[in-house]
């Protein structure tokens, strides 16, 4: 038993959370159709259509990813949720809930090593350093808005 927990965690710390610090570098959606990255990038109209057909397939692959991890961690809950749990039975689920979630996180490494193959290194490294800095930029705005004081209504006379 303690084998298997070891190696859950090994599972999400050294396979998942590489993975997900990559994408937090990484900016959502279709990026490359802004005006501002793709001058800033270079980018020609080949490259254009190769990142929108990596985007469309890991799309699809993400989609039915999510919904297996959905769906593995729904028979988790379920499992906690009756009266005597099977602890063997619970383990398996766990591992098959630990797979679903490397296989998504998989994935998502898999589309960000197709765009770096796309760009090259060093505009991928201008994409890194842009979104970071608009992360930074986001990060102000949001602490700016909770610092303001909030208008209160006054009584209306």
């Amino acid at each position: 038993m303690l084998k298997k927990i070891l190696g859950a965690l090994f599972l999400l710390v050294f396979v998942i959370s590489p993975a997900m610090v990559m994408a937090k570098d990484f900016p959502p959606g279709k990026w490359w159709h802004s005006p501002q990255a793709s001058e800033k990038l270079n980018l020609s109209d080949e490259e254009i259509k190769m990142l929108d057909k990596q985007f469309v397939d890991s799309r699809r692959k993400l989609i039915k990813l999510k919904s297996i991890v959905e769906s593995e961690q729904f028979e988790v809950d379920n499992l906690f949720d009756s009266e005597n749990i099977n602890q063997k039975e619970a383990m398996k689920q766990f591992d098959k809930l630990g797979q679903a979630k490397k296989n998504l996180s998989t994935e998502h490494f898999r589309l960000i090593l197709e765009v770096r193959n796309i760009l090259g290194l060093e505009r991928f490294r201008q994409l890194k350093e842009h979104n970071k800095l608009r992360r930074q930029k986001m990060r102000r705005e949001l602490r700016s808005q909770q610092n303001r004081p909030k208008k209160r209504p006054g009584p209306e006379g």
